[in-house]
């Protein structure tokens, strides 16, 4: 398969097609090779229009809806960023082309051992792969500029906010118990409040942390 020419592909009808203008987007989904971030035996589908399973559970998220929540960021090139439930590391690397940092947080072994040899073979020196809770963020390393979480989750991430800057962001997809269809929502930290903007439908795979609580009925 010739990727080089699916990435291309990609990019013009899946990106540029969705509302996505900003250069260094682009730039960066032209760069990154996505097929070196997914299992062998899923290579070939690596530039389809879709979620794409890794594991039982676990999904790397569709490129358009990636292009459009990192466009939404608006990066101008010096911040530090966390990205939660990295999976394999695909949406670090492309975070880390218009970045200055990125912590890749992820708690499943085989999908982090995975983003370990990924980055070390291409080289990445801005990107450091962790193992651990993805719910509990990264502390030790806090405070952000930005927070990105990869697939939807139930509620918002409450437990994440006290490791944002002042003035820093954090962009996740909310789909709450028995919806379908997930809003992206932007969050920004101003003078230690947090206040919110919704962005744009998105239909992803769900992240099993920041769950509901389950309400009883008597």
């Amino acid at each position: 398969m010739d990727f080089k020419t699916a990435r291309s592909n990609m990019v013009e009808n899946q990106i540029r097609a969705n509302k996505v203008t900003n250069l260094s987007v682009i730039n960066a989904f032209k760069d990154v090779p996505r097929e070196n971030f997914v299992p062998d035996p899923l290579q070939e589908i690596s530039y389809v229009d879709e979620d794409i399973q890794l594991s039982r559970n676990r999904f790397m998220m569709k490129p358009m809806i990636l292009a459009r929540l990192f466009q939404s960021l608006n990066l101008q090139g010096n911040e530090n960023i966390l990205h939660v439930g990295s999976n394999t590391g695909y949406g670090s690397a492309i975070l880390s082309r218009m970045c200055s940092s990125v912590i890749s947080l992820e708690s499943d072994k085989k999908l982090f051992e995975k983003s370990i040899h990924t980055f070390s073979n291409m080289g990445f020196d801005n990107v450091v792969p962790l193992h651990g809770s993805m719910e509990s963020g990264v502390e030790k390393e806090a405070p952000f500029d930005i927070i990105f979480i990869e697939g939807s989750i139930e509620t918002e991430p409450n437990g994440l906010f006290n490791q944002l800057n002042n003035n820093g962001k954090l962009i996740a997809i909310i789909r709450p118990v028995n919806i379908k269809i997930g809003k992206a929502k932007l969050f920004f930290k101003i003078r230690d409040e947090i206040g919110q903007e919704i962005l744009f439908d998105a239909q992803v795979s769900k992240l099993s942390i920041f769950k509901s609580k389950t309400k009883f009925s008597f």
